[in-house]
């Protein structure tokens, strides 16, 4: 029997690998045109276009970046991971959930300590 929540963490890795690779166009195609991301900022992210706005400033930093401590696998499609997110030396630690359809990330909201 195959294990669909494989591909969905591999999708995740993938994201945090071009986060720290500070490859925009690779981190913003692991996302689904029409993806989702709350609590980076005030309001929702909404689709592919804004995720690139939001995030094109921040992958701009060398000093920026990702660490997964621990993941979770929750069905075929979630993802749970603990990230301490690090800017110049200084960690955030942050609950990312990660919703993976089809190999893309469909929605991801993340909750910062």
């Amino acid at each position: 029997m195959p294990v669909p929540s494989q591909t969905a963490l591999a999708t995740v890795t993938a994201q945090v690998d071009a986060f720290n690779d500070h490859d925009l166009d690779t981190f913003v195609g692991t996302y689904a045109k029409d993806a989702v991301i709350t609590g980076v900022g005030p309001e929702p992210i909404v689709g592919r276009e804004a995720i690139r706005a939001f995030y094109a400033p921040r992958l701009e930093n060398p000093e920026l970046r990702c660490e997964i401590d621990t993941t979770v696998l929750f069905g075929e499609r979630w993802v749970v991971a603990q990230e301490r997110v690090i800017n110049a030396g200084v960690a955030t630690e942050t609950i990312a959930t990660f919703d993976v359809v089809d190999g893309l990330i469909a929605r991801a909201s993340m909750l910062k300590a």
